[in-house]
């Protein structure tokens, strides 16, 4: 999986990512959300620290167990993992980033980055609180009979 995040001053936004059998890579999953409130003092780092995490908190679940390539402007992973003392809130980042398998690839010009870029520009407003769980998460299979 490929996982393309950008921060803006006042929103976020990400696109998901998979090459298909024939090596081209395909859109999965689009996001953006606008930043509110103390999100909105955060320094630049800690806003592309925070993309990542709005992202793997949106998609934990198509992400699972997969190998996730990582293509930012800027090492959030470093930046979070290398920091000798870390805040209340960069300590819960980093428990959530060691959930998943990460590798970071420093950006390049790439179709998806302009994506993901257009999508931080340009969020959607919503409302709704982030929900984590899916319903009926636990079941793996139904069997329908008919008549």
């Amino acid at each position: 999986m490929i996982l393309y995040t950008v921060a803006m001053d006042t929103s976020l936004g990400a696109l998901l990512a998979q090459h298909n059998d024939q090596g081209k890579e395909n859109a999965l999953y689009y996001l953006s959300s606008t930043l509110v409130g103390a999100e909105l003092r955060y320094t630049a780092m800690e806003k592309v620290c925070l993309a990542l995490v709005f992202a793997l908190q949106k998609l934990k679940h198509y992400l699972g167990e997969h190998e996730i390539r990582l293509i930012s402007r800027a090492d959030p992973l470093k930046y979070i993992l290398a920091t000798p003392v870390l805040t209340r809130q960069l300590a819960r980042w980093a428990v959530i980033l060691h959930q998943f398998n990460i590798e970071y690839v420093p950006q390049k010009a790439v179709k998806g980055q302009a994506l993901t870029d257009f999508l931080a520009a340009h969020p959607v407003l919503d409302d709704s609180p982030l929900v984590l769980d899916l319903p009926d998460e636990e079941v793996m299979q139904t069997e329908i009979k008919k008549g």
